[in-house]
């Protein structure tokens, strides 16, 4: 358990919002700070070329620093192969649900079959080839299989 009593106080920014917020503090205690939705991650901006950092939504401590950022985006729980998968972007790419389908270490080519349905108005259902893209939606159903060709 983190000892907040220990921990001193620093103004961080959620959304654009002005908190303060203990140091270190946790991922959930940030979560319940800006009350942030059950289906959005937030995220710690980083400067430069590199990715912002997802923060969890539990006790791991987080170290901040003074006028810090964060935001939230919408999360959508995705099926692949009767697999949950939880992603952040409005849209994914063949690449990305081979990816998930495939797993950790796992090579995508373009020898996969990648249907969907469930989807959101725009793209209901169909197929997605290599090199294109669907908008997602919650619950949205992605059936990959192998074409046998080689």
């Amino acid at each position: 358990m983190l000892d907040i009593a220990a921990a001193h106080i620093v103004r961080i920014h959620i959304n654009r919002e002005a908190f303060k917020s203990p140091n270190p503090t946790t991922g959930e205690a940030l979560y319940a700070l800006a009350d942030i939705k059950k289906h959005e991650k937030l995220y710690r901006e980083i400067t430069g070329d590199g990715e912002d950092e997802a923060i969890p939504r539990d006790e791991t401590r987080i170290h901040l620093t003074q006028d810090q950022h964060f935001y939230s985006q919408k999360a959508f729980d995705i099926l692949v192969n009767g697999d949950d998968h939880e992603i952040d972007t409005k849209e994914i790419t063949y690449a990305r649900v081979v990816d998930l389908y495939l797993g950790q270490g796992g090579q995508p080519s373009n020898e996969y079959l990648v249907k969907y349905s469930h989807g959101p108005v725009e793209n209901p259902s169909g197929t997605l080839a290599p090199g294109q893209k669907v908008k997602v939606k919650d619950g949205m159903r992605f059936r990959v299989a192998g074409t046998g060709e080689s």
